[in-house]
């Protein structure tokens, strides 16, 4: 079964930047209210996590959010 899914644009530019390793930006480090409202519902549907380790970056995606842009991308191409 698909689990429906509502991604804002917020959420998907927050999406976009952390799987293309933006996350160490300012914004990660400080987010403005919209960012971390959008970041702390990604965060809680699973589509990110933080990174407890020592890294550069705070927070990475998951698998769910990779099979979130493979749906996408499939239905951007017509597959």
């Amino acid at each position: 079964m698909i689990e429906a899914v509502t991604i804002n644009n917020e959420e998907l530019a927050i999406l976009c930047d952390i799987v293309s390793g933006w996350s160490v930006k300012k914004w990660a480090e400080n987010p403005g209210a919209t960012k971390k409202q959008a970041l702390d519902r990604l965060i809680a549907h699973g589509y990110v996590e933080t990174v407890h380790e020592a890294s550069a970056t705070r927070y990475q995606h998951t698998t769910k959010t990779e099979l979130l842009f493979a749906q996408l991308c499939v239905g951007i191409s017509g597959g």
